[in-house]
């Protein structure tokens, strides 16, 4: 008996082994009889996750048109897709960019990257609002982008910014109206452009041109193509640019080309050749020609856009076209207007800003934005034959000018540009004469630049 005890004893403590070693996991009993031996190893993982803090910045610019607008914002929610750890907020100033953008400064509230102007650059640069653009892209970026646009925005061997586009001047005219009026091509001389638009508003009732009051940079082609020199003021002297005698004459044509166009005409019973954007009910010379109220204007590359865009049944081949600006007796001379993105110097966020703009002005966005969206014309180069050029803009890169100047009138070209337009378009209103028109502009240079 005592055997037997010891050998039930020595089968039950096998038998709890057995089963206390398949509840601690050594082996299991599968339904089928098979023995399968499983190791479970318990391992502790510390996964350290760094989360990136989003960064805003602000970009402000002017406005071309709801299609410029629309367009930058389909740009942003793409980039910011692409780069998620970046925001960016746009704003839209409708007026007085250039001055309240330094008054921004002043504030300390500027935006991060904000349109400069070719005008506005040298101020800008002078006042170290712009952060060299030359210490952040590569010399093999910069290198391709049309050497001429970016002269403007260059002091001391530095580079402040890169240009997002550029236009020039071109003149839009309304087949239409020309066939309406007897018309069948549009006008060689500056004297044909006025004969015109009389010839217009008389046969179709319709003001044969707009342009704006004052707009010195308009009036700048006029003067050069009949032989006055190149506008530039960096010394008091230097108003005597208004006493030469071509700038005299081409000055008075232009101012009369309102005061005889519109006022005289409407003193006689007649209707007005030259209007004004407002005198239509029109808020610029786009909308003036795209509500078709007047037959020609002379406008720039944005205009394509906004007329694609605002008028869709106004075709351009069928119902309007582009011409080359008219000559003068020296030769054919447009303006270039370009615009860089400039990066705030103070920007607490240089690197994403420069993101941003490097997205924006490179080949990628240069085809979406500009080629594709036929904004105006592409700064880079490699885009004049690319098959998403839009027929207009290549038309107008087709023109052939004596001269294209860049809107650069010396260091203050900007205040110079305002006061001197505040200046003609009172003397288109009748306000002052001709003479003393050019008297103001010339106290404007010696006041600007004495100090």
């Amino acid at each position: 008996m005592k055997k037997v005890l010891v050998g039930g004893l020595l089968i039950f403590a096998l038998l709890f082994a057995v089963v206390a070693s398949g509840c601690i996991g050594g082996q299991t009993q599968t339904p089928t009889g098979e023995t399968k031996t499983e190791t479970q190893v318990k391992t502790e993982t510390k996964v350290e996750t760094q989360v990136q803090e989003k960064v805003f910045i602000r970009f402000a610019g002017w406005s071309a048109g709801e299609t410029e607008m629309k367009n930058y914002k389909r740009m942003i929610k793409e980039f910011e897709q692409k780069n998620p750890t970046i925001g960016v907020k746009y704003e839209v100033i409708t007026q007085m960019f250039h001055e309240n953008i330094l008054a921004s400064f002043g504030a300390g509230v500027a935006p991060d990257v904000f349109y400069v102007d070719s005008s506005w650059a040298p101020i800008f640069i002078d006042k170290g609002a712009l952060y060299p653009i030359s210490d952040l892209a590569d010399q093999s970026f910069i290198d391709k982008f049309y050497p001429f646009l970016l002269e403007p925005f260059k002091k001391n061997g530095k580079l402040y910014g890169l240009p997002k586009d550029w236009s020039m001047l071109a003149l839009f005219y309304n087949k239409k109206l020309f066939e309406q009026a007897g018309l069948t091509k549009p006008p060689e001389t500056w004297e044909e452009l006025e004969e015109y638009a009389k010839i217009i508003a008389d046969k179709t009732g319709k003001p044969g041109l707009a342009i704006y009051l004052g707009g010195f940079n308009r009036y700048v082609p006029v003067a050069v193509s009949n032989g006055a020199p190149k506008p530039w003021f960096e010394k008091p002297e230097d108003a005597s640019w208004f006493d030469n005698p071509v700038v005299k004459e081409t000055l008075a044509w232009y101012i009369n080309l309102y005061k005889k166009g519109k006022i005289e005409r409407e003193q006689q019973g007649l209707t007005p050749y030259v209007v004004a954007p407002g005198d239509v009910g029109a808020g610029w010379l786009g909308d003036a020609f795209g509500q078709q109220q007047v037959a020609m204007v002379i406008s720039g590359n944005w205009m394509i856009p906004f007329l694609a865009d605002q008028f869709p049944d106004f075709k351009y081949g069928e119902d309007w076209d582009i011409a080359p600006v008219p000559a003068g007796k020296s030769g054919r001379v447009t303006m270039a207007y370009t615009v860089i993105l400039g990066i705030n110097a103070k920007s607490e966020h240089p690197q994403e800003a420069w993101k941003f703009v490097e997205f924006l002005l490179g080949p990628e966005g240069q085809k979406e934005l500009v080629v594709k969206a036929g904004q105006t014309l592409p700064s880079m180069k490699g885009f004049e034959n690319d098959p998403d050029m839009w027929p207009q803009h290549r038309k107008t890169l087709s023109f052939k000018y004596d001269d294209m100047i860049v809107f650069l009138w010396g260091l203050k070209s900007g205040p110079l540009e305002g006061k001197f337009s505040d200046a003609m378009a009172a003397a288109m209103r009748g306000e002052m004469t001709i003479d003393e028109a050019i008297e103001v502009m010339k106290q404007v240079v010696q006041e600007e630049l004495s100090s």
